[in-house]
């Protein structure tokens, strides 16, 4: 018999409370452009809200994927296409996450910063979900509005608008994620042509896409350095830890195109994971630290 503790376990994996944190991580920066530090309330209620929404997002996403994870070795033992939870109470658990998420957004950090959260949903479950991923190789480069969104939820909480300083930290969440799905997609490739995903290494094979994560790694590393120089964001800790490694990676991803690619195309994803988290860190460190 299911025990309340054993569901609780499921609904954790269904809402996938560590990628949501992923996406939290890049609010953190944009909340902190201000002159001065905001207001605990402020911060913690804007992640909160932002988490709350996008474990939602992931909840709907597998409610409409259940048929297609169940033919993909990485995903049929998720708890839609496994059985193991009720697709009523995952819509159910879903659109109360979505609630709440939008509604303490709305009252606490204003109303700019709840309809960029909603529009970030909805354009992930309605636009990428069930029209772009299915058709389109360009899915992964589009869906990519989305998953940015993060930093203008930041700045719309902070200052209630959204300047050239929340879009160039969207710009670099933006550029980051075509290569790092990229990667997930070579390594997994089998998985996405049962499924019937025309992804780009699907459709164009792993040549073009690795020359596309290149172009993108390239771009991201320009738009690091624009950030710190001259929108002056940041100072030499964050470009002395982002960049280099920024290039590290672009020097892991030209040696896909020599021999194996899949095991390699693993370590990439997985240093891209790490990037993402190594800039915001330093970057977040280095606002915080101006502010005291």
């Amino acid at each position: 018999m299911e025990t309340t503790e054993s569901r609780l376990k499921l609904l954790y994996q269904l809402f996938k409370p560590g990628l949501a944190f992923s996406i939290v991580v890049t609010v953190v920066p944009a909340l902190l452009l201000g002159d001065h530090l905001p207001s605990l309330s402020l911060i913690f209620y804007t992640l909160l809200g932002t988490g709350l929404s996008a474990m939602a997002s992931f909840a709907y996403n597998q409610l409409l994927e259940q048929h297609t994870d169940a033919k993909m070795k990485r995903t049929a033992r998720r708890v839609l296409p496994s059985g193991k939870l009720d697709p009523i109470l995952v819509h159910v658990a879903g659109s109360s996450l979505l609630g709440a998420g939008i509604l303490i957004l709305y009252f606490q950090a204003g109303w700019l910063a709840a309809a960029l959260a909603m529009f970030s949903f909805l354009f992930y479950v309605f636009v990428y979900t069930l029209w772009l991923k299915p058709h389109t190789e360009h899915s992964t480069v589009l869906g990519g509005i989305c998953g940015a969104i993060g930093p203008l939820i930041g700045e719309a909480a902070l200052r209630g608008t959204i300047t050239v300083d929340g879009l160039l930290l969207f710009l670099l969440v933006f550029l980051w994620q075509p290569p790092h799905f990229w990667a997930l997609a070579i390594f997994r490739l089998d998985d996405y042509r049962a499924a019937g995903f025309p992804l780009l290494p699907v459709k164009k094979g792993i040549p073009v896409t690795i020359q596309q994560m290149i172009f993108y790694q390239v771009l991201l590393v320009i738009a690091m350095i624009a950030v710190w120089f001259p929108a002056g964001i940041g100072s030499y800790f964050y470009l002395a830890l982002s960049v280099p490694f920024g290039f590290y990676i672009l020097f892991r991803m030209t040696a896909l195109r020599k021999g194996e690619v899949a095991g390699p195309a693993r370590s990439v994803f997985f240093l891209t994971i790490f990037h993402n988290i190594l800039w915001h860190g330093s970057l977040t460190a280095e606002l915080l630290l101006q502010k005291f």
